[in-house]
């Protein structure tokens, strides 16, 4: 008997675990525009609302039209284990995006142009015939565009105006993303090449792509060090060892370490900057923890290797 439907299967819908990343990279923008750590202002608060509910929909968007690759890589996604329907996700989609948009309409415009981006972004990730998370370069290029310079830059304008330093800063972050989701692609190949996808590890193979996910990591390292950002550095530095030693190895389980530590170093740095939000980070780990266990009797997330 199927198991009946709750508010909890849609809030997990949306894919909360890479919320997480989309919330990083909000506050390090507002950050190094000067934020104040302590207090977070209503406008930044209304941002974070809003954009997460619009990135919400993107992510249910692209489960929507990725059900085949999901079955295959073994995701354990909502839609691709029939948890929740294609019509009632689509239903949800279409309800955050409308309340997502109208509240952006509450903000200045340029907001408003950076939201429109941000979703039209994911719908050429996602949505045939563009769908540039299956075509080499496109995929990483997008993400990190989407992730280290818009979200970063809506983070940005709740305390200042866009300028050629909100470029800069955001340089660092457009690298590390870079690097890490060439990583995650790796992780796919098997299954993206039954999907009939042709990401930029299957395009240029294992040994090429862990040598560019390498080389754009030292160029996080010395972008950091010309913008003086610390909290980048930090991470970008412990964290290279792990992409070369993944590289020299030439092992999966080495390149999953790479991804399981660089990533949630940089949410850990953040954490510490923003305690608060360590703890909404930490809620989340929780209630995926507890939700995973009695759907799919699994760990998940896991920084486990194994």
């Amino acid at each position: 008997m199927k198991q009946r439907i709750t508010i909890w299967d849609f809030i997990f819908l949306t894919r909360p675990i890479l919320l997480v990343p989309v919330w990083t990279f909000l506050l390090l923008g507002y950050y190094r525009a000067g934020g104040y750590r302590f207090a977070l202002p209503s406008k930044f608060l209304f941002v974070f609302l809003t954009y997460t509910l619009l990135i919400a929909s993107a992510y249910i968007l692209n489960q929507i039209t990725d059900i085949k690759s999901d079955v295959i890589n073994k995701k354990h996604l909502l839609l691709a284990e029939g948890i929740v329907s294609v019509k009632s996700a689509s239903i949800v989609c279409a309800i955050l995006l409308i309340v997502a948009f109208l509240f952006a309409t509450r903000l200045p415009p340029l907001f408003f142009i950076f939201f429109l981006i941000s979703f039209l972004f994911g719908i050429i990730y996602s949505v045939p015939p563009f769908k540039f998370k299956d075509r080499p370069i496109l995929d990483f290029v997008i993400n990190a565009l989407g992730y280290g310079f818009l979200n970063f830059s809506i983070g940005w304008l709740t305390q200042r105006p866009l300028t050629g330093d909100t470029f800069l800063s955001a340089l660092p972050y457009t690298f590390a993303v870079g690097a890490l989701f060439i990583n995650t692609t790796i992780l796919d190949i098997e299954g993206d090449k039954r999907a009939n996808a042709i990401t930029t590890s299957i395009f240029l193979g294992k040994d090429n792509a862990l040598r560019l996910s390498s080389v754009l990591l030292v160029f996080c390292v010395a972008a950091s060090i010309l913008v003086k950002d610390m909290v980048c550095l930090i991470a970008a530095a412990i964290a290279l060892p792990l992409f070369v030693f993944a590289l020299v190895k030439n092992d999966t389980k080495y390149v999953l370490l790479s991804i399981r530590i660089g990533g949630p170093l940089l949410v850990l740095l953040v954490g510490i900057l923003f305690p608060y939000f360590l703890l909404l980070v930490l809620l989340v780990f929780l209630f995926l923890r507890i939700y995973y266990k009695k759907h799919f009797s699994m760990i998940y997330p896991s920084l486990s290797t194994g």
